[in-house]
């Protein structure tokens, strides 16, 4: 008998650290030395192939910058779409005091199986190591998952546990992790546990249709689906509206066949109009009122801010919807208005100097009725 019970103990010790090593969470990553950030976030994603444009770009009107896309190679190792060197870019940002994430997956990827491959349990812990060294090799602020679309069906129950250990591990380091997921809808393989793990989440309130539909012709981002979504995630997921940030299109859609993505900045080049209405012919998209009101819809609603796809599809100059966004948060707690530039003093704004305010400034106006603003007869 005594011979059967030291075996039993025998087989319990060399049982245990095998069970140990099967449970998930069982790396010890370190204390959690995280400081979550509580003010209003303005979050702008940037694709690798734009990295050229970002000279052109008023960046220092976000807070949050996101590089898209880093995906992992056969081996687990993150590496740029495009091959892109993020180094530049990161070094850009923080000189304008711009956290830094990059972004991981993204929608319509082609290698599902890579990323099935990398999360299963007994790969997860070292690709969670990768992911750690490529974000202090690249002096990333934090991570940012963008696992949706054709993905999640593929990596299945195992995303819930990656969310939860690649926060472990990134918080133990002082960096933050987010998400971006749909607007009034995401796949089932999202669980409670990882919602919870995100310090924020860009919620995607754009796509209603688009050129995957090109029978759906209408509007892909329109300001009842910011509202539904809203009490999608705050009311029905019971998700604190602090820890949203509400998304919202710089680009289009147009529907004239073939049908095709377009920036806001080609929309408006040749009629300058057209920055102020959501739809032209069969070209859907959010002009500067639309964008403001969103804006407002996000503070008055205590979200935790509002995130932009993408910055370089925007206008330059006072046409820019982020100069807009800005203008708009600047103006504080107020019904905000759009007035415009008066140079020549007849009355008569320019629809091209836009500027958000609670009133009008000096030398602004209410109407945008002047053809000719630097001669006051004509307007």
């Amino acid at each position: 008998m005594k011979t059967t019970f030291a075996k039993a103990i025998l087989t319990i010790m060399v049982l245990i650290p095998v069970c140990f090593a099967c449970k998930t969470g069982d790396r010890n990553w370190g204390p959690d030395i995280y400081k979550p950030d509580n003010s209003f976030k303005v979050v702008g994603y940037l694709s690798g192939w734009s990295f050229d444009k970002i000279d052109q770009l008023e960046i220092e009107k976000l807070t949050y910058l996101k590089l898209a896309f880093a995906n992992p190679d056969k081996d687990g190792n993150l590496v740029m779409d495009g091959g892109y060197d993020p180094r530049p870019i990161v070094e850009k940002g923080h000189s304008k005091g711009l956290k830094v994430f990059i972004s991981l997956a993204g929608g319509g990827r082609p290698d599902t199986i890579i990323w099935k491959t990398q999360l299963l349990p007994e790969n997860r812990i070292e690709f969670i190591e990768k992911i750690l060294k490529y974000v202090e090799d690249y002096n990333f602020d934090g991570v940012d998952v963008d696992i949706e679309g054709n993905l999640l069906p593929y990596v299945g129950p195992n995303y819930n546990p990656f969310v939860v250990e690649l926060k472990e591990a990134l918080h133990s380091k002082g960096k933050g992790i987010t998400a971006a997921l749909g607007a009034t809808r995401f796949h089932k393989n999202v669980h409670q546990e990882a919602l919870d793990a995100y310090d924020f989440i860009n919620v995607m309130v754009y796509d209603k249709t688009g050129i995957w539909r090109p029978n759906d012709i209408g509007p892909h981002s329109p300001y009842s689906f910011a509202t539904d979504a809203i009490k999608y995630w705050t009311v029905d997921l019971k998700i604190a509206p602090e820890r949203i940030t509400l998304g919202v299109p710089f680009y289009g859609f147009d529907f004239t066949p073939p049908a095709r993505y377009i920036d806001y900045s080609e929309i408006i080049s040749q009629d300058l109009s057209l920055a102020y209405v959501d739809s032209t012919g069969m070209r859907y998209y959010n002009g500067i009122p639309t964008i403001v009101e969103k804006v407002k819809l996000a503070r008055n609603s205590k979200l935790g801010g509002v995130m932009i796809w993408e910055i370089p599809c925007d206008a330059t100059g006072d046409l820019s919807l982020l100069r807009a966004m800005d203008q708009t948060l600047k103006a504080g707690d107020c019904d905000v208005k759009t007035f415009f530039r008066d140079e020549d003093g007849d009355g008569f704004g320019n629809k091209a100097m836009p500027f958000q305010a609670c009133s009008a400034p000096e030398g602004y106006v209410a109407n945008m009725d002047d053809k000719d603003d630097t001669n006051p007869k004509k307007h």
